[in-house]
């Protein structure tokens, strides 16, 4: 096999696994001998407050108050109260366990997702961004993939990435990061890396957040066996051992602001329909906003923090995703398996692309069934032999959060521009290919008027034909950037997550990345959310 593949890039180990030490691919634990790791026990109980246990009019005092429970707030809390704070983390969603991931797949993403999973994009060409909204954030519907932020992308936001390496380690440590086991891989991966390997492009398993992973395929439904280390079976355990105090449905209404620092937050107490039944007042020396990138602009606009540089809710940043089914002669179930466990990052110096195994349990794939009715009831019998590449691009497109007077809810405005529509179609194209290396008899990929690749000299059609961005529709796993961190002037916050005009007030989540991570978040918002926590922690 040549050194050089037709894309013009080298084989050989995977471009992003240099961000780890060689050693972590081939063990099964990637923590170093003799580390000292606080361990949870295989099925964690919270002790959350919430309604009907509190109601009217309660108050709290404490050294650090957290909005949100996701990756970000998660980390700082546990960081903060094992480092002898006393800690508060008030979250809006629901507190589940394993007990309640069960049933169908749909309503179980449908009960952990902010508003049954239908927060989206308004423009011409809606973008779905489903949010989780729970304690644990949007770790309890994510997919478990882990990833560090490459080099380049640090260093384009003037973080070395040498300063980081300890608290990726410390975060990897913590929830168990490992290489994807081959034998959970499932069909619909060992596709993709016999096309992969057939072409010669770069890939490999790809680092989870699991422990006793049984493959089961439904990580982004609540995981029922807690194999994935999301939030609430891993931080805020050890967050409530060393004495955080967890609320769930617990609306954040404002931050309280004198003299320009953070003295706290009022809060509503929330039955099940989500009713206020109380008011929940926390004096605090320090405030942590870590609501997510779209909820985050929305607590600090209400609060009458935006800032003056003008950029609170800009610069968002959604990591578009498309994926490109491939239909074979032989069964592949493809939702056998865990959900990501392969990764082909052939493009990611080149075009900023990551491709990803993605195979969606039956009931969400249908959805993505073209015609309706019967049409699209006869088609379901052959979801059996489909297999499916997901694709990320590393955005250059912007949006924006904005809130509305008297609205709880955001505005979420974004368009996809030409050079990042460019790198979908390109991305598509490899997507396409690969499975026609892997034996598929042809490549399905919903560009209108293009009827399914059939051979590899069809494939210029897909980057060659006539389309706009409004013929993909992407969905939106990962959005960065409203709080951007760097400059006053030019950002929200500062290098250490400090907001530019309020002391004491840390934004610790994906909103602060200047841009676009270019792969799966949260090991990064996680990494950046301890070295926030030691910031706090030394200053108070």
């Amino acid at each position: 096999m040549s050194d050089l593949t037709p894309w013009g890039t080298k084989v050989g180990p995977a471009t992003l696994g240099g961000a780890y030490p060689r050693s972590m691919w081939e063990r099964t634990d990637p923590r170093p001998e003799g580390s000292a790791v606080s361990v949870v026990g295989p099925d964690p109980r919270l002790d959350v407050v919430q309604y009907p246990d509190v109601h009217g009019d309660v108050v709290e005092h404490c050294d650090v108050v957290v909005i949100g429970s996701g990756a970000g707030g998660a980390v700082v809390a546990k960081e903060l109260a094992e480092a002898g704070r006393s800690v508060i983390v008030l979250e809006e969603g629901s507190y589940f366990t394993k007990d309640d991931f069960t049933g169908a797949p749909f309503k179980r993403f449908q009960k952990i997702a902010r508003d049954a999973g239908t927060t989206q994009t308004f423009s011409r060409s809606p973008i779905p961004i489903p949010l989780g909204k729970a304690v644990g954030g949007s770790t309890v519907i994510n997919s478990g993939t882990c990833w560090r932020a490459p080099d380049k992308v640090l260093r384009s936001w003037n973080v070395d990435p040498e300063a980081m390496r300890p608290y990726f380690e410390r975060v990897e440590q913590t929830v168990n990061v490992r290489p994807a086991p081959r034998e959970l891989w499932g069909s619909n991966a060992e596709i993709t890396h016999r096309g992969a390997m057939k072409l010669g492009v770069s890939g490999g398993a790809l680092m989870r957040n699991i422990t006793d992973c049984h493959g089961c395929g439904t990580c982004a439904m609540g995981c029922s066996t807690n194999a994935k280390q999301a939030m609430h079976v891993s931080y805020l355990p050890l967050a409530e051992r060393a004495g955080a105090k967890i609320y769930a449905r617990t609306r954040a209404e404002r931050i309280v602001v004198d003299r320009g620092r953070a003295q706290g937050v009022v809060a509503f107490l929330l039955d099940e329909r989500e009713n206020v039944r109380g008011r929940l007042t926390v004096h605090a020396d320090v405030v942590v906003v870590s609501a997510g990138t779209i909820h985050t602009p929305v607590v600090l606009k209400r609060s009458g923090l935006a800032g003056r540089s003008r950029q609170l809710g800009r610069n968002l940043r959604i990591h578009p995703a498309v994926g490109v089914a491939g239909a074979y002669p032989e069964q592949i179930d493809a939702w056998r398996g865990t959900l990501q466990p392969y990764f082909v990052d052939e493009l990611f110096d080149s075009h900023d692309i990551m491709l990803e195994t993605t195979a969606p349990v039956p009931a969400l794939a249908a959805a993505a069934l073209p015609g309706i009715g019967q049409a699209a009831l006869n088609m379901i019998g052959g979801m059996r032999h489909v297999a499916s590449i997901g694709l990320y691009v590393s955005d250059t497109s912007s949006g924006r959060v904005r809130l509305l007077p008297r609205s709880r809810e955001p505005i979420i405005t974004y368009k996809i521009n030409d050079a990042d529509f460019r790198k979908l179609l390109i991305g598509m194209r490899l997507a396409a290919e690969i499975h026609l290396a892997a034996g598929a008899m042809a490549a399905l990929l919903g560009l209108p008027g293009l009827p399914a690749i059939t051979s590899t000299k069809e494939l210029d059609k897909i980057t060659d034909g006539n389309w706009d961005p409004t013929m993909v529709h992407p969905t939106a796993f990962h959005p960065m950037g409203t709080c951007r961190m760097g400059a006053k002037g030019d950002s929200v916050v500062d290098m250490n997550g400090e907001h530019h005009d309020v002391r004491s007030l840390f934004v610790a989540d994906g909103s602060i990345f200047p841009t676009c991570a270019g792969v799966n978040p949260q090991v990064t918002i996680m990494a950046f959310a301890t070295r926030i926590a030691e910031q706090i922690a030394t200053k108070s």
